[in-house]
């Protein structure tokens, strides 16, 4: 199976029981990232904005919510579907699209934002992404790339990922666990995947770098942390024990590309 293909239908059948946030579109978990993206969303620079990877539109609503003109797009027919039907059910407006995000069917300049959340780890070519967020970006548009280091290699991380899988599989109810289903797509594909297992931010920097970005930083989000710490489950503090991050770059204005 095609790596992507492998990918997409992991994630149509993941849309079945994917939630947006910790526990869905909860005021609280909204208004804690809205607080988390605000320094990075400057006046009204940015105002068209691109969500890549969006799954079932948490980003991308969240952005509607705060007044940006919102495109969508994902890779997996069934989260965008499930999105559109959370922009109907929350009223609002956001043009979601089943698209491939390292191949982006935008002209040069379309946007001024580009957003994803928890996707350059699961990508075949992340610094050829990268470029392609930038073709399709204006002139001093930004890129803000959200992720965590999901599968560290490190002995710690392995060892309680290890107690919270089994105590999963242990407890869990029958049918395919979520842990079986991703093994079974994702074990034979993770050598192709570079940020799979190094989703570091340091890593991601160093992409945005070669990508030709400037103005690179990255922040842990302390209190998306510490919201989903209170918020999630045992098991779920226990696997994901790393912060997640964000990291911003801003695109070359058009004089500065031409030198």
């Amino acid at each position: 199976m095609d790596v992507k293909e492998s990918i997409s239908q992991y994630w149509d059948w993941r849309s079945q029981s994917y939630t947006n946030g910790s526990h869905g579109f909860e005021e609280e978990e909204k208004a804690v990232w809205k607080r988390e993206l605000e320094p990075f969303l400057p006046g009204n620079r940015h105002k068209r904005v691109l969500d890549v990877g969006t799954g079932p539109g948490f980003m991308a609503l969240i952005l509607a919510e705060m007044g940006f003109d919102v495109t969508g797009v994902d890779i997996s027919k069934g989260m965008v579907e499930k999105a559109r039907e959370n922009a109907r059910a929350m009223g609002l407006q956001v043009d979601f699209r089943h698209a491939d995000g390292e191949q982006l069917a935008f002209d040069d300049g379309s946007f001024d934002l580009l957003v994803n959340r928890h996707l350059l780890w699961t990508l075949p070519h992340p610094l050829d992404a990268v470029r392609e967020w930038s073709r399709v970006l204006s002139g001093g548009g930004r890129i803000l790339a959200i992720d965590g280091a999901w599968f560290d290699p490190s002995l710690n991380a392995q060892i309680r990922r290890g107690i919270s899988r089994a105590v999963s599989k242990i407890s869990s109810k029958s049918g395919p666990s979520i842990q079986s289903r991703f093994k079974e797509h994702y074990h034979s594909i993770k050598g192709d995947l570079p940020l799979c297992s190094h989703s570091q931010p340091e890593r991601i920097c160093n992409i945005f770098h070669e990508a030709g970005l400037s103005n690179i930083s990255f922040r842990q989000l302390i209190e998306v942390q510490k919201l989903q710490d209170e918020k999630g489950s045992l098991l779920r503090r226990l696997e994901y024990h790393e912060p997640t991050f964000l990291v911003t770059g801003d695109v070359a204005k058009r004089g500065e590309r031409m030198q």
